[in-house]
């Protein structure tokens, strides 16, 4: 808890803080109006924070304390979210409360990440990342959840395990 002290967090200016300044007005002015959409709808409050620094803590810590000043989503159902951008770190996160990890998984999350954010991200395309992200997190918030988590289940079931990644390796060690 003593870190959090320490984190020196940006105020909450809007539904968008842009720290790091890599989100054009335009883009910006587009993701507040979906932001709001979705909460004027669900009562779900979505923040995109990206920071020129995670001051030396790791994004999981620095995202779970940073939702936590804020104090985002309703306070009795828990429901808020926080999609976490640190350019300069190279991390992404997004941030769940309790009210929605039902929803919103860890799988799904990654998901959202990998597909919808990162391609992106590679390409230089900060602000087109984040976009495409808040649609992605926005969609499995309320399209069909059921559809959003057979895609993060079968995601999931793709990755190899480390003895499946190894193993050919191993074998071909043993041949020669």
């Amino acid at each position: 808890v003593t870190l959090a002290f320490a984190l020196d967090f940006p105020a909450l200016t809007g539904r968008v803080v842009d720290q790091a300044n890599i989100i054009p007005a335009a883009t910006r002015a587009q993701i507040e109006a979906k932001l709001a959409a979705l909460e004027d709808k669900s009562g779900i409050q979505l923040v995109v924070a990206t920071v020129s620094s995670l001051q030396g803590s790791d994004i999981e810590t620095f995202s779970v304390d940073l939702a936590r000043a804020w104090k985002l989503g309703e306070a009795k159902k828990n429901n808020g979210l926080l999609l976490l951008v640190a350019p300069n770190e190279r991390k992404v996160r997004i941030e769940v409360g309790y009210g929605l990890e039902g929803t919103m998984t860890d799988a799904l999350s990654k998901v959202i990440i990998q597909n919808a954010i990162i391609p992106k991200f590679r390409s230089g395309d900060y602000a087109g990342g984040i976009a495409s992200g808040v649609d992605a997190i926005i969609d499995a918030l309320t399209v069909d959840s059921a559809e959003w988590q057979k895609k993060a289940k079968v995601r999931v079931e793709q990755q190899p395990d480390l003895i499946d990644q190894i193993l050919p390796f191993i074998i071909f060690l043993l041949f020669v």
